[in-house]
């Protein structure tokens, strides 16, 4: 976890309340593609803002955000072990950001989907919730070859 989030309160509630629920919140459009947004701290190599898809660790915050382009887009409820699973591994290869909390305004914490899963999992194994994860190993087991792939990277430059 990089030293902002660390600090972040609103990320660590995310954490937090995601795990304990084992749930998180979306919206999306008649097409089931996530809300989303260009990122303000990342780019891609031609310098085009990334894409930051948004979640919500409470149905409340995402529908305080159900307005302008996003007025029609539906709550949707995603279950934590599919979002870590399916969603940020997916958004990892595609290499995507997520948008963790964003508030009317679209202000948020945007982070990389492999971080945030490390932040999950090690909340996870923290709340003795290992157990109710099927395919926990496994994403620890991503976790560290990412991890593996970083370090290497460091060693290199």
């Amino acid at each position: 976890m990089k030293q902002e989030q660390l600090n972040d309160p609103i990320y660590q509630q995310f954490i937090t309340q995601v795990v304990q629920n084992q749930m998180v919140f979306t919206l999306q459009d008649e097409d089931e593609s996530f809300a989303e947004c260009p990122s303000e701290s990342y780019s891609d190599d031609l310098g085009e803002p990334d894409t930051v898809y948004c979640f919500w660790h409470c149905a409340d915050a995402a529908r305080a955000c159900q307005q302008e382009e996003w007025a029609n887009y539906t709550l949707t409820e995603i279950q934590l072990d599919d979002f870590m699973y399916e969603n940020l591994i997916s958004m990892d290869t595609a290499h995507h950001l997520v948008g963790v909390s964003f508030d009317a305004d679209l202000f948020g914490i945007e982070v990389e989907p492999i971080e945030l899963l490390a932040d999950l999992l090690d909340e996870i194994k923290k709340c003795n919730l290992i157990d109710e994860f099927p395919d926990f190993d496994e994403l620890q087991n991503y976790r560290h070859q990412w991890e593996k792939i970083v370090w290497q990277q460091q060693i290199i430059h």
